[in-house]
């Protein structure tokens, strides 16, 4: 009996298998018009294919689905019983069709977003913010740090923002922006070594480089010797918070963003000639770009690297100076890195305590 039970078991599976949907389609029409003239008309179809498909389902099935006669088709009692459990079927596709649909429409759910450290956290962080705040958004993003470029197509991520152009062809991808790199100094390194005037001179300096699969370095190597290259670096890390933090804090001479002193450290530029322009590329899968959501998330991230609201993305330098200048007009952005570095010292803030600031 459980070896009829499994043979049976087995022989449905294979009719599931090669049924055809399509048919089935075929037997909801005539069975709604009791005619195959009439459903070939709604269909858009000849009579002949549309009786072959019925014919070909029935000999699948193994008995008749409609009595055939001149004034139509009608239902057999087992065609009956087909057109029931195939009605259940098309009112199951429907209400998939629909969650699909509402999926690929709503604000709601999830969107993996990949980014180098520093750009998502310097640039993107305080702007994600009050995107999420919009209205009828409730987008959960997960930001993954990039240290290499990720690969979308495999869904490491949803949507990837590279140094790296995109290889594979089937990604939907643009350069979104250029991160110009210029030397910058702690005012603490200035204050105790002095600021070096010539790339001969910043021989004498120690250096901070930033090293990663996306950002290579500073080919110092290429301008000095590799001895001397390897000399001059008293730090090297692939932190870009860490080199941020320890450029600021005195730690040694390193190339930052253009942009890098209205993050909020006591930084001085330094014109040595030495430049290093990055681009940024936006990589999407292309399914995601299907669902509202992740379109909205492509939309906003284009306009954070504007080029016209934030021309240190453009294609050519802008001083740090320049940039200074802009900020200060900017009264949107003149606060943008507000509360990343504090300002006031501890000793100046109001004390905290359990029962709050006193």
């Amino acid at each position: 009996m459980q070896q009829s039970l499994r043979r049976g078991v087995r022989q449905m599976e294979h009719h599931l298998h090669n049924l055809d949907w399509d048919a089935v389609k075929v037997i909801l029409a005539v069975a709604d018009r009791q005619s195959f003239r009439q459903a070939a008309q709604d269909l858009g179809r000849s009579v002949n294919k549309l009786r072959s498909a019925v014919d070909r389902l029935e000999d699948q099935f193994g008995f008749s689905l409609f009595h055939r006669h001149v004034d139509g088709a009608k239902l057999t009692v087992e065609g009956r019983r087909v057109v029931s459990a195939a009605r259940q079927v098309e009112r199951s596709m429907v209400d998939m069709m629909r969650v699909a649909h509402s999926a690929a429409d709503t604000m709601k759910g999830p969107v993996r977003l990949a980014v180098t450290e520093g750009i998502g956290t310097f640039w993107l962080v305080p702007q994600l913010v009050d995107f999420l705040a919009g209205p009828g958004r409730d987008i959960q993003v997960t930001l993954q740090c990039a240290l290499q470029a990720v690969d979308v197509l495999r869904l490491e991520a949803d949507i990837s923002i590279q140094t790296v152009e995109p290889s594979d062809f089937d990604v939907v991808k643009r350069r979104i922006g250029r991160v110009h790199m210029t030397l910058f100094a702690g005012r603490a390194y200035a204050e105790r070594h002095g600021l070096p005037t010539s790339l001969e001179d910043l021989a004498s300096h120690r250096i901070i480089e930033q090293e990663m699969d996306q950002f290579a370095g500073y080919g110092l190597d290429q301008i000095y010797t590799p001895e001397i290259a390897e000399r001059l670096v008293a730090l090297r890390t692939n932190f870009a918070s860490a080199h941020y933090w320890a450029i600021a804090k005195g730690a040694g001479i390193g190339m930052l963003p253009n942009y890098a002193a209205a993050i909020g450290g006591d930084l001085v530029p330094l014109d040595l000639g030495l430049r290093i322009p990055v681009d940024l590329w936006l990589a999407v899968h292309p399914e995601m770009v299907k669902t509202a959501r992740h379109r909205a998330v492509v939309e906003w991230l284009n306009g954070c690297f504007d080029a016209q609201a934030y021309p240190w993305f453009g294609e050519h330098f802008m001083s740090p100076s320049d940039i200074a200048s802009f900020l200060t007009v900017s009264p949107r952005l003149a606060s943008y890195f507000s509360g990343f570095t504090p300002i006031a010292s501890w000793a100046d803030r109001p004390r905290i305590t359990d029962e709050g600031a006193t």
